[in-house]
């Protein structure tokens, strides 16, 4: 199989060659040869061109322009960003502060706002330069609202529930607005990122979140990417989770136990990730990176459904070798029969 083959029989519930590689490589890409955070939002063809050398490189499984997707987004929306040379861009300025704003608030066109520009044009030549699928990375109608909104004036209203339920299906109108620039660009899954939910309670996932998740779910193939602690969410809203028709996937971290997750749901759910990007992938060895991930890949890859991953992105502080050793780990344990 090739990893177009390998990717989506994984996502059908098939079993495919072996186990595929979602590496989730962002700024990586782009830092590891030499560039500087901001050229990786600012340039697209920089961008896209390092991304092809990383993907030539470590050979995994997929690609994609940007795996922290929200602050392009952000901006074309309305919102400020400050871009350092050397760390990654945060919002000093939130495009929706009251109700009225949400009532007035016009869909920007994506492919052509400044940041977003970048990311759809970035997907664009992934998509005409390589044959392995390309990801359509967005952040969740969760979480964007806290991005939409301030995090301290999003905490203060969860009680405000008419005020909640505009701004999260304001968010996701706008989330599914970009990923459909990003389909039409060539991306070939959507990867949707809700890396806030785990500040909540699971009852806050159940009522401000499953209900817009549905609506989300717009690609042939959809993943969701929770990260953090959320064993006691899943276990509350995961039956909710596997009953979608459209969501073949869920990505987690190391926190998580995602053997039980994947044994209970298996064949309704598939699973990704499990190995700890925070700590051990930046600072183990290649051997001892190899070592874990064939621990994870033999644990978790029976009857397919499973996808080696980070917890989240592989940062730019990951060695190069580490990230080499995740691809020879799966070539070495993750071989179906």
């Amino acid at each position: 199989m090739n990893s177009r083959e390998r990717v989506f029989a994984t996502l059908d519930g098939k079993i495919p060659d072996r186990v595929p590689v979602l590496a989730q490589v962002g700024d990586h890409a782009g830092v590891s040869q030499g560039l500087t955070f901001d050229v990786m939002y600012k340039d697209a063809r920089r961008a896209a061109e390092a991304h092809l050398k990383a993907l030539n490189r470590y050979k995994y499984d997929s690609v994609a322009i940007q795996v922290e997707p929200s602050w392009p987004v952000v901006e074309a929306c309305g919102g400020t960003l400050f871009y350092p040379p050397d760390k990654y861009p945060w919002i000093t300025k939130n495009p929706i502060l009251t109700e009225e704003d949400i009532k007035n608030f016009k869909m920007p066109d994506f492919a052509k706002a400044p940041g977003s520009k970048v990311t759809v044009e970035g997907t664009r030549i992934l998509a005409e330069s390589t044959d392995v699928p390309v990801g359509a990375y967005v952040t969740g109608p969760f979480t964007f609202s806290m991005q939409l909104f301030p995090y301290e004036n999003f905490i203060k209203s969860v009680r405000k529930k008419e005020f909640m339920h505009a701004l999260i299906q304001k968010s996701t109108e706008i989330v599914n607005a970009y990923a459909q620039a990003l389909k039409e660009a060539g991306a070939s899954f959507l990867v949707i990122c809700e890396h806030d939910l785990q500040m909540f309670a699971p009852a806050t996932m159940t009522e401000f979140f499953i209900p817009y998740l549905k609506q989300a779910l717009t690609y042939q193939y959809n993943i969701l990417h929770m990260c953090g602690k959320v064993d006691t969410h899943l276990d509350i809203n995961g039956d909710a989770l596997a009953d979608m028709d459209k969501l073949q996937m869920v990505s987690l971290g190391h926190h998580t136990d995602m053997l039980k997750f994947k044994k209970k749901y298996a064949g309704k759910l598939g699973f990704a990730g499990n190995l700890d990007h925070i700590v051990f992938l930046p600072q183990a060895s290649a051997e001892e990176v190899e070592e874990k991930c064939g621990e994870i890949i033999t644990a978790a890859k029976e009857g397919g459904q499973y996808m080696l991953s980070p917890g989240c992105e592989i940062t730019a502080d990951v060695p190069p070798e580490n990230v080499e050793a995740m691809v020879r780990a799966a070539e070495k344990f993750g071989r179906y029969e």
